[in-house]
């Protein structure tokens, strides 16, 4: 009985209904691929996929609940604890990813198709839904777009002259320009920190006389929120135990999502890289997505963007080049790479491009006109992607 009080309790009492009847189909697809019915193949597959992205997106969510739990402990800027704290947790199942084609499968090509397929999806769809869901056009500070989105974009030009002058293998070297890159970014986050922390010093009684304006305005909750908030969190141990359980949780997921979308994959004569690309970028880019809708409903605007770029960033820099580094302590052998779909990297620099101008463009406003573009342009890509 406890257990089952949990999974209501993970799922949400109207999800878990979904997820037992993706189980009962996922058990009678089964039964009938043992008994040589070769279509159930189809229907064990694509309801594992749905399980593990269900099950990825919820872990998200609770995910969230402790981010904010440790954000408000130590009173991190929004734009920091999106970039960082949520960034890592909301990659985890990318980097799983990444781990999981280097030392299982052998085929480094389907991570890295699978984090640039993440990348494109944050860069587009997240902000897309954000920006339809916001209730106003989202203003975003300077601060996000000069400096998340612009050290993004180096990251992102960085991977294609990874790509570009190691295309057949990478080894310690490329892993540690990765790991750099990723320092660098969290210097710089830090910096900004210690002047947002002198700023607030500075500025303790304007804050006090907004904080009284707070509490004097009826809150708004939205119904994702109230089920998150079954759970309660009495110290930050607890916070951290959960995120910790939480990562093991997507990570277990992210490694059914990996082999369902690959079976699949092969039953349609799809190649895993573009398999990666799509299926498993999106699946693994749930966390992202419900992070940044639901700071967006909130009107956290700096937060919802940030947190996009702040998981790009870790994606490429951290999940592209641990990996790498466990295969060379494991193997003693550099990570061979087999990448002929260079259209999907060169697709990933444009859309960056482009989202650089819509958030700049309008005095740094995303309007909804703009979103519904990008997830347009979006869409166009992926159709484009299984021509490659």
């Amino acid at each position: 009985m406890k257990l089952i009080n949990t999974l209501v309790t993970f799922f949400g009492k109207d999800l878990i209904k979904h997820v037992i009847l993706f189980s009962i189909i996922s058990f009678v697809a089964w039964f009938l691929t043992q008994n040589g019915i070769f279509w159930g193949g189809y229907i064990l597959w694509i309801s594992l996929i749905l399980i593990s992205t269900i099950i990825i997106w919820r872990s998200g969510d609770f995910f969230s609940l402790a981010a904010n739990y440790i954000q408000e402990k130590h009173n991190i800027p929004q734009s920091i604890k999106a970039a960082v704290i949520d960034a890592i947790a909301s990659s985890f199942p990318e980097f799983c990813v990444a781990v999981i084609a280097v030392l299982l499968i052998g085929r480094a090509e389907v991570g890295i198709a699978s984090v640039v397929g993440s990348a494109l999806y944050n860069v587009l769809v997240i902000p897309a839904a954000a920006g339809l869901v916001a209730a106003s056009p989202m203003v975003i500070s300077r601060e996000v777009v000069w400096r998340d989105n612009i050290f993004y974009l180096a990251v992102t030009i960085l991977l294609c002259a990874m790509l570009w002058f190691f295309p057949n293998e990478w080894g310690a070297g490329v892993a540690s320009l990765f790991l750099i890159a990723y320092l660098a970014y969290i210097f710089l986050l830090q910096r900004d920190f210690k002047k947002s922390t002198k700023l607030r010093q500075e500025s303790i009684k304007v804050e006090a006389i907004k904080a009284e304006t707070i509490k004097s305005e009826p809150e708004f909750l939205n119904p994702s929120d109230e089920d998150v908030n079954e759970i309660e969190l009495s110290s930050e141990k607890s916070a951290w135990l959960w995120i910790i359980g939480l990562m093991l949780i997507m990570g277990g997921a992210s490694h059914i999502l990996v082999e369902s979308s690959l079976e699949l994959g092969n039953m349609l004569g799809i190649d895993g890289v573009i398999m990666g690309f799509v299926v498993i970028a999106a699946g693994t880019s749930v966390p992202d997505t419900a992070l940044s809708v639901i700071s967006a409903r909130k009107g956290q605007y700096d937060a919802a963007v940030s947190n996009v770029f702040g998981s790009n960033i870790f994606d490429i820099c951290v999940c592209l080049s641990i990996p790498i580094l466990l295969a060379l302590a494991i193997s003693g052998e550099t990570t061979k790479i087999e990448l002929p779909q260079m259209g999907l990297i060169w697709s990933l620099v444009g859309a960056t491009l482009l989202a650089i101008y819509f958030f700049w463009s309008n005095n740094y406003t995303l309007t909804k006109l703009k979103a519904g573009m990008m997830g347009m342009l979006y869409l166009l890509i992926i159709l484009i992607s299984f021509t490659l």
